[in-house]
């Protein structure tokens, strides 16, 4: 075996490292330490936000719902209101066209019939009736031919 010699001063040297290494060891147990308590707090924080998150969805999915049943509320309202706005203007028109109190009701075979034609009438309008009546050739024809037709 080989001896080993010391140095002189070596010793020291040594002492010194070492007091320096468990120096850095101190530091960085105490640097991991803190992490460590960094970590734990940090993923308290985790789970908080986790919370916070679930309560903000719920409240998110509730407002849709409330808003989705507002709209539909609205919808329904305005067709109520469109509704009865309509028949207010109907009762508004037979209320301006009444004009006695006792209508006479119409024979059913003049409820129908056409209009009967006059010498006053244009061509177009005598066209038009020869047209509704079924008169052939009624394009083509004159004012006194659309008359003998129609009459």
């Amino acid at each position: 075996m080989a001896d080993i010699q010391s140095h002189p001063g070596s010793s020291s040297k040594v002492d010194r490292r070492l007091a320096a290494a468990t120096q850095t060891i101190d530091e960085l147990t105490a640097q991991v330490t803190a992490l460590r308590a960094r970590v734990e707090m940090l993923e308290g924080q985790v789970d908080t936000w986790k919370k916070r998150a679930a309560k903000h969805k719920s409240r998110v999915k509730k407002l849709k719902e409330g808003t989705g049943r507002a709209i539909a509320d609205a919808t329904e309202a305005a067709k109520k209101r469109a509704q009865v706005k309509a028949e207010k203007k109907v009762r508004q028109a037979i209320a301006d066209h009444a004009v006695d109190d006792h209508p006479r009701a119409e024979p059913m075979a003049l409820k129908d019939a056409p209009a009967l034609p006059e010498a006053s009438w244009n061509v177009t309008r005598l066209r038009a009736a020869a047209r509704e009546q079924g008169v052939p050739r009624y394009s083509r024809m004159s004012k006194e031919q659309l008359l003998d037709a129609l009459i």
